[in-house]
This record gives structure tokens, sequence and C-alpha cells, in this order.
């Protein structure tokens, strides 16, 4: 008779169970390596919360919530960690980590300890790399669960569309360039699923904005794209904003796309629209929009 070995449950991360979106910007930062959370996404079985990380070390980072985060609730209770998503380029990492159980509704702090953060360094002469570890770990992270509002009234479109950016060889997302994190944390829902928005990174010369759709389970939902999808930005003062989809993860009920916002947010500005069309998912291909965002921004830190 065949042996049955049960395989890993997949986090049950789709628009069914979705229960909404909180915003976060929680920042840590040590040595030359800072960790940020950018959302906390509740579901009927658990929640997710994407993880920055930047650093000045060289090389691609490497991390794994499943021994390198712990997470405790203001009540006492603890969650199991593992990954839901991963994306990492040369000194920066997000990573979705999935905790289970759910948050219960009386919970009004989490408190995060991300440790055993690595860089991996090419070999010499091919084959894999080496692993290092970064130092100045663990680094401690507070999320309120209750925090003020992010959303602003959506500022009027500008006349003109904004200008095509120049091509860059910098990463949009670098440890020396990064300024702060806005909270944003909204969702709109439409047609059985949901369209949400991280946090806000601002850097010297640029903006970084994830963009999540949420579907039904059993649907394979393509992140944004330049062929696949619309996204605007611009601001309270008249500024206009290119946006570029720059790559993205996806899987069963679920899509990641990070987008990057050219030039960077006039310091002036003190709310941002965003509005997407045209967005992959649902079981016709494309959800029925636009999706509009009125975004509240913080003075630059």
């Amino acid at each position: 008779m065949p042996t049955l070995v049960p395989t890993q449950r997949r986090p049950l991360r789709d628009a069914d169970g979705f229960g909404g979106l909180v915003p976060v910007g929680a920042v840590a930062e040590r040595g030359e390596t800072l960790v940020a959370a950018l959302a906390v996404e509740h579901h009927a079985e658990g929640f997710a919360v994407p993880v920055l990380v930047l650093t000045a070390a060289p090389g691609l980072v490497q991390w794994s919530p499943r021994v390198g985060l712990s997470a405790r609730d203001d009540r006492g209770g603890t969650y199991k960690a593992s990954v839901a998503a991963s994306q990492s380029t040369l000194g920066a990492l997000v990573c979705t980590a999935w905790l289970e159980p759910a948050l219960p509704p009386e919970a009004r702090r989490l408190e995060l300890v991300v440790d055993a953060l690595a860089r991996v360094s090419p070999a010499r002469g091919g084959g894999a790399g080496v692993a290092r570890p970064l130092a100045g770990g663990p680094w401690n992270l507070a999320i309120e669960l209750v925090p003020a509002r992010t959303a602003a009234e959506i500022p009027p479109r500008p006349a003109a569309p904004p200008e095509e950016p120049a091509p860059e060889s910098v990463p949009a997302r670098a440890f020396s360039a990064f300024r702060d994190i806005v909270p944003v944390g909204q969702a709109r829902l439409a047609g059985g699923a949901a369209v949400c928005l991280w946090a806000l990174e601002r850097y010297a010369e640029r903006a970084v904005l994830t963009a999540t759709v949420l579907g039904a389970a059993d649907d394979e939902i393509p992140p944004l794209s330049r062929d696949r999808g619309h996204v605007e930005a611009w601001d309270d003062h008249g500024g206009a904003y290119a946006v570029t989809p720059l790559g993205g993860v996806s899987g069963p009920g679920w899509s990641e796309t990070v987008l990057e916002l050219v030039p960077a947010i006039d310091p002036r500005a003190r709310a941002l629209g965003v509005r997407l069309e045209d967005v992959p998912g649902g079981r016709d291909g494309v959800l029925e929009g636009p999706f509009a965002f009125g975004l509240a921004l913080t003075p630059p830190a």
C-alpha cells in the first residue's frame, strides 16, 4: 500500500477570507540594514505581513520568516510564520510572511522580531553563493493594529500627463536613497476581488508603491506589467508621476506588483491620487474598475 505523506498546506490568502488591510510604516534601522513592515493583511485563517529589508552590504538578501521571525500580540498570543511570497534584488528584499492563527479582534498591538538576515555573495568560479549573516540584528518592529486613517480626498487629476522618465541603472529600492515610509493600507472591493495598496516608500529620486490583488482561491492572477493594467499617480500640487511596474509575484488567489513612481514625491504635497485600470484578475481576466485611492501624505522625514 502506498504511504500518503501530507504536504504543507498553502496559505489561504484570497478574497473570500480577506478581512481588511492595516496601514503600517514601522521601521527599525541598525547598522547598515533597515527593516520595515509595510502592512498587515487580515484573513480568516491567518494574516500576511510584507517585510522590507534594505542593506548597504553587497549581494542578494536572504531571509526565511520560518526561522527568522517571531511575533507576539499585546494579549500574549504567538504566531507561526512561513513564506507566502518573496522578491529579492541586490541590497533589497520584500518577503511576505504568512502567520497563523488569525489575529484576534481584541489585539491592539503586534510585536515582530526579525533576525537571521543574511547576504549572499557570488562564489568564485561560479556555483552557489556564500551566505554571510548581516550585522546589527535583531530588528524589532512595533505595529499598531488600530492606527489612524490614511485616506485623503482624491486631488483633481492634472491636465498634463507625466514626463517619460529616463532609463535608470540604479535599483528602485536602495538603502542609501531611503527617506521614509508613509502608511497607506487601503483596499477597494469589486466583483469578488480586492485591490490593495501597501505603504508608500519614499526614496531620494523616486517612490515605490506595492499593489496587490486578491481573487478567488483557484484563480492564477498575473501581476501588473507594461502590457497588463494601467496605473496613474498625481498629487494635490498639480504634479504627475510616471508609474512603471517593475515586476511582481503571484500565487493561487493573489498577486503582488512593485510600482515605481518618478520623480520623487513633491515635499509640498499632502495628498496623492492613485488610479488603477484594467487590473488583471477575476474569471473574465480583468477586474471591473477603475480603482481610485486618495493617500494622505505626511511631511517628509
